[in-house]
């Protein structure tokens, strides 16, 4: 099994960035001449760069692991820095003298801090227990867990009354500290997806129609009446059910899945909380071959420590990609090995009356996703106001989190024609992820109807964290 640096790319590099100021940072830093050492000991790089200081800033990464690690001696709180992507960009460019060297003592401490905290993480070995035992053990834990939820969804339940009888004006007067003191108590009943939501509330105040807050409060009403009637949903309905409540996914729980070529599209980082999360976001051959499908990998990490290392942007490989549990599946996991592949997959074309219908189909399967993937072309970046168009003359809001450098470069590369969009629709706004020309290499223009991917899509990215 090839190791982390034996696949990695420029790309690859990038997307464990923090943010795209510290990506940006980290290409100008990524020049020889500023780096007096550049060394490699295994999976582990480290090396000195020369800042505005008298002495160099010492940087170490370690991609033993899943999850890249970074350390260096400035003064920065982001992880990786600027300095640590830099030398992932070198090396990634094979730019540089690099030596074979072990890192310094400074490095080689917390480089040995990392293997103890591993090794003290193991599971302790146990002698195998009665599985009745087990089996009631469990049941019981389940059961404790169900009366948590129960207490604070009925909670939940009173509150939202509350709200609504007194009317969304009287909302925006609430102080913040009403909304973060629900959100904790549903963090008490074991409910991070609820907390989650109800924290989201405050943002969708300012608008003025009401119409975004009302649905939101809608959508945790449902969660309350889904829980109060789970036994009547099928297995795939409560499975959503419990996604969107922030019950994590079993990995090891999903069924093995059948190799096949999938192709990374793009990843979009958010701060949630204390959280850092990125959707990672794969094109897969459909199971007839004339399909398409779409699979979205969910990451965590504490804010401040790395992501483990996503596919690299638009790098066809071969996995196994199973899906979680779901009436509308769409969340996955890649199991085992990725071996890269040569090869590109096409993109489908797609209209907005298309993607509205995907999205309402979608609703209908699991009314508690918040946004879907979407291919959209031929397609064109409108300015004012910032528009996704299509060739039918239909027009979708683009997301206000399109940075204005990115907006700049989509209308840049539109001037030189259509182009086919990649991006998540959350039935408000479209998010672009990726693209590339429209009847070029790499798309197939289509009509909605015969070109969206197959049924394993549209479907949901659920509740958060998962």
């Amino acid at each position: 099994m090839s190791s982390f640096l034996d696949r990695l790319t420029v790309d690859a590099a990038l997307a464990l960035a923090p943010d795209s100021s510290s990506a940006k940072a980290a290409q100008k830093l990524a020049r020889p001449a500023g780096w007096p050492t550049l060394a490699q000991d295994g999976d582990v790089l480290w090396g000195e760069c020369q800042g505005s200081g008298a002495h160099p800033y010492l940087v170490g990464v370690d991609t033993r692991t899943a999850e890249v690690a970074s350390k260096c001696s400035c003064p920065s709180r982001k992880f990786p820095c600027k300095h640590a992507l830099g030398l992932l960009l070198l090396r990634a460019a094979a730019a540089g003298e690099w030596n074979t060297a072990p890192p310094p003592p400074d490095l080689a401490r917390w480089l040995g801090g990392r293997v103890a905290r591993a090794e003290k993480a193991l599971p302790p070995e146990a002698e195998p227990a009665d599985p009745a035992a087990q089996a009631k053990a469990r049941a019981k834990t389940q059961a404790a867990r169900d009366r948590k939820r129960t207490a604070g969804l009925e909670e939940l339940q009173l509150w939202l009354s509350d709200l609504i009888r007194e009317g969304l004006h009287a909302a925006r007067a609430r102080p913040y500290s009403d909304w973060d003191r629900q959100a904790a108590r549903q963090i008490d009943a074991q409910l991070p997806g609820v907390a989650r939501q109800i924290r989201q509330i405050p943002e969708l105040l300012h608008d003025q129609t009401g119409e975004a807050l009302t649905a939101h409060l809608g959508r945790l009403w449902l969660l309350t009446q889904g829980w109060h009637h789970r036994d009547s949903l099928s297995e795939v309905e409560r499975a959503d059910l419990l996604t969107a409540l922030g019950a994590p996914l079993d990995r090891a729980a999903l069924p093995p899945a059948a190799p096949q070529v999938w192709q990374a599209l793009g990843a979009v980082h958010e701060e949630d909380g204390k959280l850092t999360v990125r959707r990672t976001w794969l094109l897969g051959e459909g199971p007839s071959g004339a399909e398409v499908q779409l699979a979205l990998l969910l990451d965590f990490a504490p804010a401040g420590q790395g992501l483990p290392a996503p596919p690299p942007h638009g790098q066809a490989f071969t996995a196994s990609v199973a899906f979680a549990p779901s009436a509308c599946e769409q969340r996955a996991v890649v199991q085992g090995e990725v071996t890269a592949v040569d090869t590109s997959l096409p993109f489908p074309g797609g209209t907005l009356s298309g993607l509205q219908r995907r999205y309402a189909a979608a609703l209908a399967r699991n009314p508690w996703l918040e946004r879907i993937g979407a291919f959209v072309g031929p397609a064109y970046v409108n300015l004012d106001p910032p528009q996704l168009c299509d060739a039918t003359g239909d027009a979708v809001p683009l997301s206000g989190r399109v940075e204005p450098a990115d907006l700049w470069a989509m209308l840049a590369h539109a001037e030189t024609g259509l182009q086919t969009y990649f991006g998540e629709w959350d039935g408000q706004s479209f998010l672009p992820v990726g693209a590339v020309p429209a009847g070029g290499p790499g798309s197939t223009p289509a009509d909605a109807s015969s070109a969206q991917p197959s049924a394993r899509e549209p479907a949901p990215e659920p509740g958060v964290p998962a």
